[in-house]
């Protein structure tokens, strides 16, 4: 059984077809992910979900909370993290270096 050489060329055309429309929308949503998360609004609710997903925090304490914990950090960082660092990882090192500002500045005023 041969395969006909028009069948083999659409395939092709609708292969790349679909690489170039996934490669548009990639590009897209990263554009969308540093427009929004590059403004201070975008900001604070970045810093927000990192919280709630513990990526700054233990993930182990209590035995019971081991699963969920590892679970929800594992969601945030490879599904919000990661696809903020990859659109912009300047907005990621600007959060960090704010919350090192905040917790030195926290320090030196307990140690007043």
């Amino acid at each position: 059984m041969t395969i006909e050489p028009v069948f083999l060329e659409d395939e092709q055309l609708e292969s790349e077809r679909i690489k170039k429309e996934h490669h548009r929308l990639t590009e897209q949503f990263l554009a969308d992910v540093k427009t929004t998360f590059g403004s201070p609004h975008g900001k604070r609710v970045f810093t927000f979900l990192l919280e709630q997903g513990g990526v700054n925090a233990t993930l182990y304490s209590k035995e019971a909370d081991i699963y969920r914990n590892v679970a929800v950090h594992d969601f945030v960082v490879e599904n919000i993290l990661a696809p903020v660092v990859t659109a912009d990882e300047e907005i990621y090192l600007s959060i960090i270096r704010d919350r090192a500002q905040n917790l030195r500045n926290e320090e030196e005023k307990r140690n007043e």
